[in-house]
């Protein structure tokens, strides 16, 4: 289990709520969470390696563009996170994604198209 106050401070950090946001409802490379939150891909990339570490998203492919560079794409893997303070002290439940859940979000990638 990951450590309280570290996902706290993920929590509570702007940038990484929003890209935890995206990537609940799309798989997003590193450049589009950058294009479509209009933050810096530097800080993209810092955030989403954090978030990586953490366990709260995960690379789920790597694609060769046309110019010879590896694009990472992303999506989180929780559905949701419980905080909790009781008798002073902070407590946070990490719900993830079932295997249920995985499966209809794959079926529905795949009914899009």
């Amino acid at each position: 289990m990951t450590d309280n106050d570290e996902i706290l401070s993920i929590l509570g950090d702007e940038y990484s709520r929003k890209i935890l946001s995206v990537l609940s409802k799309n798989e997003m490379s590193a450049q589009e969470i950058s294009d479509a939150l209009g933050i810096p891909s530097s800080t993209t990339y810092r955030k989403i390696k954090n978030l990586e570490t953490l366990g709260l998203v995960k690379k789920t492919k790597v694609i060769r563009t046309l110019e010879g560079l590896d694009e990472s794409y992303y999506k989180s893997l929780i559905s949701g996170i419980d905080i909790k303070f009781k008798d002073g002290e902070i407590a946070c439940k990490i719900e993830k994604f079932t295997m249920d859940q995985k499966i209809q979000r794959l079926w529905e990638k795949f009914s899009e198209k």
